[in-house]
């Protein structure tokens, strides 16, 4: 038997039937990612006159979209916008607490930069950050039962950390999971600013 040849053969054929994975990235390139999951809202810690009060929320969700270049093979620049919402939970005072009914929900438009350290043919983690604005709504409705039709907007600076990865489907398609903390510039002189915690999975596609 040849075994040369033999194994040049396997060698080829093995070749041709291994799944191409995008490789670590195409300079130059522009991908689209598109995300959602869960959002878990930080308390809100606040005074009023000299009681202290505390907001909670429950869990919310969230989902974004974004589009982004490859500036090198390990940076890369994105545009995104991001839809985060949770309900009121309650609001604590000296030891009681009562039911808000209500939530707080913003339209974030972030510009990001992401670093891909050590991303191979299939597997790409990553960090990045972001700056940006938040436009925020404040609804609440009743408050222990009582109603009260509180409502309030505002347009706000915001800044976000995250860190995810991407696992390549094939040459352009990947899917992943991203962690991400949110802070919005909320806060006042009696309460904090409004900040978060998502954790989404996603689909990126390359062009």
């Amino acid at each position: 038997m040849n075994t040369s040849k033999l194994l040049l053969t396997t060698a080829l054929v093995a070749a041709v039937s291994t799944p191409a994975f995008a490789g670590k990235a195409d300079v130059g390139k522009t991908y689209v990612k598109l995300s959602g999951g869960a959002f878990i809202a930080e308390d809100i810690d606040g005074t009023v006159g000299a009681t202290n009060v505390k907001l909670s929320f429950k869990t919310g969700w969230t989902a974004s979209a974004g589009v982004g270049y490859w500036i090198t093979p390990e940076l890369a620049a994105e545009g995104e916008v991001t839809y985060l919402t949770a309900d009121f939970d309650k609001g604590t005072s000296g030891g009681a607490s009562v039911n808000i009914d209500g939530k707080y929900d913003s339209v974030l438009t972030m510009a990001n930069v992401n670093f891909h350290p050590m991303a191979d043919d299939s597997f790409d983690p990553y960090i990045g950050a972001g700056v940006g604005v938040a436009f925020s709504n404040l609804d609440v409705n009743s408050i222990g039962g009582t109603p009260v039709n509180i409502s309030d907007d505002s347009t706000d600076l915001a800044l976000q950390g995250t860190a995810g990865f991407n696992f390549a489907l094939g040459q352009s398609t990947s899917v992943g999971a991203q962690y991400r903390y949110v802070w919005t510039d909320t806060g006042s002189a009696s309460a904090d600013s409004f900040t978060g915690h998502a954790l989404t999975a996603h689909i990126t596609v390359d062009f």
